[in-house]
């Protein structure tokens, strides 16, 4: 693949009209030419922290969205809805419509429904749907040829309290199906949950109010803290549950209350509250206000609603402000496959459409006061009747770094550096405790996240497991000091544990995410030149925990700090969550190699002179890259001495990607090609998070990353929403499976090491492609593609323009 590689020393002259006549979004927009049968047809709209889900149901003619922002975080650590509406019109043209329409329009992030009533006269009503993230507010026009009456009805299943009932044989195969996913952090639990019902649910003058409020002592976090015994510790937790409200006001200038109601969908009661108008016109506006806020008297949370509902009628939803965020953002940069041929069955130009339909998924999860959910969004919906609408696997206020990585690392070279800062300040967040544990278990420095990390930066209950219950697989066994002999590398059910360590077995001595995050973080900076020093904290103590825990355990094991050739022994420990009771995980020994040399490199203030010397030193320290061999080949192992494992991960490509520390252009790469030819434990499948794409591009094997994308990117979501894929694992729509193909599209694209930039540097040569992305040092690159020639070359700044290799020049 070297071979394939030539510095690029000269420009292109640009090509023609790369994207003809209409913005480059539109041949992406999806559109229905019919209306849904129900909410497994919905289309996603939002911008900012909100999204809806939005769908016209065919027998009724009924317009219905659900609305969630990020923070929604209920008593129980529930990430919940905010409420469903339903919009019906009178006459309506959406019910047995002769003419009917609904799209998504990328370029301005709207929807747009039109529709020509059947027998009504045949006029036609267009209707617009959108999510104004500057009031965080969600507006419903409507503009009829001829006058209508609307009925706009608030739907809530929290009305009630609720047992989430627990029985045994509700575990079902191959994931936990219960009642209690949606806050998974007490599945299982020997005690009972409740769900707490809304306590704003009421007609407010001409519009309705909702809430659904916590107390100031609620089960998440305080349940974890007692139960690991960090009652001490309390006040300098981070608690983002206590107190918090979220919910709205839906309204209308026109409207007056018009009753209740109650219902079924999806297997689910509801009860509502109804607006409708006071009269017939040809133009109508709905607004529903949201807000969401931690406040010890509800009385000032709803003077900050009403403060903000000034707003939103006063600004009418602000479309023109939101539409030029969202040109603005598809500004940044794009990837348009085959561009001169729209052929929506072809599963290669899917690609390109499913890479930015994701792009605008997360552009309505990521701007948030916490990160993007990784199983959902804000977009779950009724995934399993019987459930209610607040339902998601592995849900509640935690976040699963190994699949959040997933949605954050694509948006380096897309360019949305804003988009990450909520994931960050998780880490924030959760510090404190995260380094309050560790002083209190183990008695050393530095910080250690769990893999569910939450702001209280504690473990999550459930996987800490639980005392007494006996017999139970989640039982938590004795407890015993750090570093007891009786300490093994795979912990499980009623087994000796340390304290402070979770009885999961697949997260007991997995750390590794922290490493991540501080490389990302580190990433980010050579992408912007943005200060990090905000988080240099985070970095600091994520990397001290490593250096201190294991010289601790080691030399409590053999009287030394480290082993004979002066390398720590990072035992036990876990590559991934797959390969456990493992030693030097190549995961962990990629990640300290990665966030150390790279802050070696930097240059700023934050970083003094003593903090490289002891970044210098501890590098000494960090274990070399567990290399090993089969069939008489050299390989690269998921950790020292460790023999392959069947699983859907694959630690052993962690030094591609996401360390980046070989690239195509080392002689080492076939020790990666020879990984991938003779280490058959991984199971190759393109379904969830799984990132075998990924390593494909960044081995360059150009065949097999086109095919394996098509799977990933393509229509296979069985929905009527070409990019509602799962629930695989982890839910619909799965957002990890998305972020994994939108990282491995651009790896096909471009590679960035060092001050090089690798253009196409697996990229098939029958496939045209126009894409821009970004590089380090501030830099895009724009590349126009067509019959295996780079027909368009564009670096800024031009200086950078000495640094790009061109896969495609012999």
């Amino acid at each position: 693949m070297a071979g394939r590689c030539a510095v690029w020393g000269w420009m292109i002259c640009v090509c023609g009209a790369v994207f003809g006549s209409e913005y480059w979004t539109d041949r992406y927009d999806v559109e229905w030419k019919t209306p849904s049968r129900d909410v497994q047809g919905n289309m996603p709209v939002g911008a900012g922290d909100m999204a809806c889900n939005v769908w016209v149901e065919e027998k009724t003619g009924d317009l219905m969205f659900y609305m969630q922002r990020s923070g929604s975080f209920s008593e129980i650590g529930e990430h919940i809805k905010l409420g469903r509406i339903r919009i019906a019109l009178d006459p309506n043209p959406l019910k047995g419509c002769a003419d009917f329409s609904q799209r998504l329009v990328l370029k301005d992030g709207y929807i747009s429904i039109k529709a020509t009533g059947k027998g009504r006269g045949d006029f036609e009503t267009r209707i617009k749907l959108w999510v104004d993230q500057f009031t965080h507010s969600v507006n419903v026009t409507i503009d009829a040829d001829q006058p209508v009456r609307w009925s706009a009805a608030y739907e809530s299943w929290r009305t009630e309290d609720k047992s989430l009932t627990e029985p045994e044989d509700k575990i079902e195969k191959g994931h936990i199906g219960t009642s209690r996913f949606g806050s998974f952090a007490y599945v299982l639990a020997p005690f009972e949950v409740i769900k707490r019902k809304d306590e704003g649910f009421s007609f407010d003058q001409n519009s309705v109010l909702f809430y659904h409020r916590n107390p100031e002592e609620t089960l998440s976090p305080n349940f974890g803290i007692q139960q690991q015994g960090l009652e001490s510790y309390k006040d300098q937790l981070t608690n983002v549950i206590a107190n918090r409200t979220m919910g709205g006001r839906l309204f209308a200038e026109n409207a007056i209350p018009a009753g209740e109601g109650e219902g079924k969908y999806y297997k689910t009661d509801f009860k509502s509250l109804i607006l409708e108008s006071k009269t017939a016109a040809k133009k109508h506006h709905l607004f529903v206000a949201t807000h969401i806020a931690q406040r010890e008297d509800v009385k000032e949370w709803v003077a900050e609603l009403n403060a903000s509902c000034k707003d939103v009628l006063k600004t009418q939803g602000n479309f023109a402000r939101n539409q030029a965020w969202w040109n603005q953002f598809w500004e940044r940069s794009y990837i348009v496959v085959n561009p001169d041929h729209k052929d929506e069955t072809s599963p290669v130009w899917q690609i390109g459409r499913n890479y930015n339909l994701m792009r605008y998924v997360l552009g309505g999860n990521a701007y948030g006061e916490f990160p993007s959910k990784f199983n959902g969004g804000n977009l779950t919906f009724d995934d399993r009747p019987g459930y209610d609408p607040d339902w998601r696997r592995w849900g509640g206020d935690f976040f699963t770094a190994q699949n959040q990585r997933l949605l954050y690392w694509p948006m380096l070279k897309s360019g949305d550096f804003d988009m990450m800062i909520p994931q960050f300040d998780l880490y924030m967040m959760a510090l404190p405790g995260a380094m309050i544990r560790v002083r209190d278990a183990f008695g050393h420095g530095g910080a250690a996240f769990c893999e569910n990390t939450d702001p209280s930066g504690i473990n999550i209950p459930f996987c800490y497991g639980w005392t007494n219950a006996p017999g139970h697989w989640a039982e938590r066994g004795e407890e015993i000091p750090f570093c007891d002999p009786r300490v093994r590398g795979r912990i499980g059910a009623a087994a000796p544990v340390e304290k402070g360590v979770m009885i999961n077995p697949s997260l007991s001595y997995y750390h590794a995410l922290q490493l991540e995050f501080s490389y990302m973080l580190l990433e980010r900076y050579l992408y912007t030149g943005e200060s990090f020093e905000r988080y240099m904290p985070f970095i600091r103590e994520s990397l001290k925990f490593y250096d201190e825990h294991y010289q601790i355990r080691e030399k409590a094991r053999s009287g030394r700090t480290l082993d004979e050739n002066g390398k720590l022994v990072i035992y036990p420990s876990q590559a991934c969550e797959a390969y456990k009771g493992v030693k030097n995980p190549v995961d962990a020994v990629s990640g300290l190699r990665a966030c150390l040399e790279t802050l070696l490199s930097i240059d700023v203030p934050y970083i003094s002179q003593g903090d490289k010397e002891y970044y210098q030193d501890f590098l000494k320290r960090v274990p070399d890259f567990p290399f090993g061999e089969l069939e008489g080949h050299r390989v690269m192992s998921a950790a020292e001495g460790a023999p392959p494992a069947e699983s859907s991960e694959s630690p052993q490509w962690y030094p591609l990607f996401p360390y980046n520390r070989f690239t195509l252009l080392d002689d080492e790469m076939e020790t990666f090609h020879n990984t991938w030819k003779y280490d058959n434990s991984m199971r190759r499948t393109h379904i969830g998070w799984n990132q075998s794409g990924i390593f494909l591009a960044r081995m360059g094997l150009t065949d097999e990353a086109l095919e394996y994308h098509k799977l990933k990117l393509g229509d296979d979501t069985k929905r009527r929403f070409p990019i509602y894929w799962g629930p695989n694992y982890d839910g619909i729509p799965d957002l990890n499976q998305g972020g994994a193909g939108m990282i491995g599209l651009q790896e096909m694209l471009m590679q960035t090491f060092g001050d090089k930039i690798l253009i196409l540097p697996a990229w098939p040569k029958d496939v045209d492609v126009d894409f821009k992305l970004h590089a380090p040092k501030n830099t895009t690159v724009e590349v126009c593609f067509r019959n295996g020639r780079v027909e368009k070359l564009i670096v800024t700044p031009a200086r950078r323009q000495s640094d790009v290799v061109n896969c495609w020049e012999k």
